[in-house]
């Protein structure tokens, strides 16, 4: 998925690494969600979601931890 210029790809290691798009291969971030992510990550109204194996991320510039 690509949003804000940025290149979102989950893993069955559990990793969503953020990659900045182009020919050249340049990792901007390496996050670790302690399960494997089986889906597309995906956006809405300003909110990434992230879903692993054992659970979805609401993720939003701003929010509060919710638990």
């Amino acid at each position: 998925m690509i949003a804000d210029n940025k290149l979102y790809l989950g893993d069955e290691d559990g990793d969503v690494i953020v990659m900045q798009p182009g020919r050249e291969k340049k990792i901007l971030a390496e996050n670790t969600m302690d399960s494997s992510v089986y889906s597309t990550v995906v956006t809405a109204n300003g909110v990434m979601f992230i879903m692993t194996r054992n659970n979805l991320f609401a993720i939003q510039e701003g929010a509060q931890l919710k638990r």
